[in-house]
C-alpha cells in the first residue's frame, strides 16, 4: 500500500501536519474528495489511533517515482520534519512532485530537496536521484531514518555503500546525518576515518530536534583527546588486519605481504606509521595500512606520491573524485611519513592531529 501525507482536495494541495487535530482531519475526510498528486488516482484519508494520519491509495498503485515502500518510520519522519520547518517559519513542501525529473522528494525546502531514507537501496539510485535534483537546481540532502541509537563518542561505525553516497559536507570531512523521529533526535556520524568494508571510525553526536537549525548544523573537528581515541581504535583494527593476513594463501599476490617485502618490514612488528586514521582516507577503497604502505614505497623509491594516481596503483572509492583532494591526502601522508616514522606513539598522535587541523582550516 502506498501511503502519502499530501493529496489534492478540490484541486488544492493539502498536507497532513502535526498541528492538525484528529477532529479536524475527520471533518475534512467527511467533506473532501482526495486524489494522489502524482497519478491522480483516488486516495482516502486515514485517521486512526495507532498510526500517523495519512492518505492511502484506494487501490494499490506504484506511483512513487524513485521512491521507497512507505513505512510507519518513514511517515513519522516526514511528519516530524515538516513540523520542524513549520515551527521555524520556513516554507516546506511535502512530497512535491517534480515532473521534469519524475522525482518526488520527501520535503522541498527553498532550494533544497530533502530525502528521508529509512530502507536500504542501490547506491546507483542514491546517485541518480541526487544528480536529478542537482540538474534541476536543487541541493540534495539525505537523512538516514533510524530507530536504534549509537552511543555518543568516538567508536567503530558501520556505514554501508548506499549510506556512503549520502555523505555530505567537505570532501575530506564528510558526515552522515540520521534522524530518529520517535525521539525527535538528530544523530551525526562525523570525523570519519575509513577502515575497510562497512567499518569506519568516527564520532557519533546527538542533537535534539529543538536544538537543530536550518541550514542543518555542521559538525566540528574532534578534540586532541578524541583523536587520540581514534588512534587507539585504529591500532586495534590494524592488529585485526595483520592477524587476518596470516591466513593469506598466495602471499606473492597478496598486497600486504608484497609491500612488506618491498619495504623490508618485520612482519611481526609493522611500524605504527602505517594504518593511521587520516582525513580523506575514505577516498581510497583500500585498508589504510595498504594505501599508506603504497605511498611509503613511492617515497622510499624516490618517486612522487602522485605516481599512485597516474599509474592507477590505488583503488579509488569514487573514480570521478577531484584529483586535488586525493593529492592533499597523499601529500599529507608524505609529510607525516617523513617526520613521524621514528618518533614515539604520542608524538605521532600530535603530528597527525596537527595535519588534521590543517585540513579543517582549508
Amino acid at each position: 500500500m502506498i501511503h502519502i501525507l499530501t493529496a489534492l482536495n478540490k484541486g488544492q494541495l493539502f498536507t497532513v501536519q502535526a498541528h492538525h487535530t484528529r477532529e479536524q482531519l475527520i471533518e475534512l475526510r467527511q467533506n473532501g474528495t482526495f486524489l494522489c498528486p502524482s497519478c491522480k488516482a483516488p486516495v482516502v484519508l486515514k485517521v486512526g489511533t495507532r498510526k500517523i494520519p495519512h492518505f492511502a491509495h484506494v487501490q494499490q498503485y506504484s506511483c512513487r517515482p524513485g521512491g521507497e515502500p512507505e513505512t510507519q518510520l518513514h511517515l513519522l519522519g516526514k511528519f516530524k520534519l515538516s513540523s520542524f520547518f513549520r515551527e521555524k517559519g520556513i516554507p516546506a513542501h511535502v512530497e512535491k512532485y517534480l515532473a521534469s525529473i519524475k522525482q518526488r522528494p520527501d520535503l522541498l525546502v527553498k532550494n533544497t530537496a530533502i530525502e528521508f531514507q529509512c530502507s536500504p537501496l542501490p547506491i546507483e539510485q542514491v546517485l541518480k536521484r541526487s544528480q536529478g535534483y542537482t540538474k534541476s537546481g536543487f541541493q540534495a540532502i539525505w537523512i538516514r531514518g533510524i530507530e536504534k541509537l549509537t552511543a555518543p563518542g568516538m567508536t567503530v561505525l558501520h556505514i554501508r555503500p548506499f549510506e556512503r553516497a549520502m555523505l555530505r559536507g567537505a570532501s575530506l570531512h564528510p558526515h552522515l546525518l540520521h534522524f530518529n523521529p520517535q525521539l525527535s533526535l538528530f544523530i551525526y556520524y562525523s570525523n570519519l576515518f575509513y577502515i575497510q568494508g562497512n567499518r569506519w571510525i568516527g564520532k557519533a553526536s546527538l542533537l535534539p530536534m529543538d536544538a537543530q537549525s536550518f541550514p542543518f548544523a555542521v559538525p566540528k573537528m574532534v578534540t586532541p583527546s578524541e583523536y587520540a581515541q581514534a588512534m587507539s581504535l585504529m591500532r586495534i583494527e590494524n592488529n585485526k588486519f595483520f592477524r587476518s593476513q596470516l591466513f593469506a594463501k598466495n602471499r606473492m599476490r597478496n598486497s600486504f605481504w608484497r609491500l612488506s617485502y618491498e619495504l623490508q618490514l618485520e612482519r611481526e612488528a609493522i611500524p605504527e606509521i602505517f594504518g593511521l586514521p587520516f582525513a580523506g582516507s575514505h577516498l581510497f577503497l583500500e585498508h589504510p595500512v595498504i594505501w599508506q604502505m603504497k605511498a611509503a614505497l613511492m617515497i622510499e623509491s624516490g618517486k612522487p606520491v602522485e605516481t599512485l594516481l597516474t599509474e592507477g596503483l590505488v583503488k579509488l572509492a569514487f573514480p570521478a573524485v577531484d584529483k586535488q583532494f586525493l593529492m592533499k591526502v597523499l601529500l599529507a601522508y608524505e609529510t607525516i611519513y617523513k617526520n613521524g616514522r621514528y618518533v614515539g606513539f604520542s608524538k605521532m598522535v600530535d603530528i597527525s592531529y596537527h595535519l588534521l587541523a590543517k585540513t579543517w582550516e582549508n
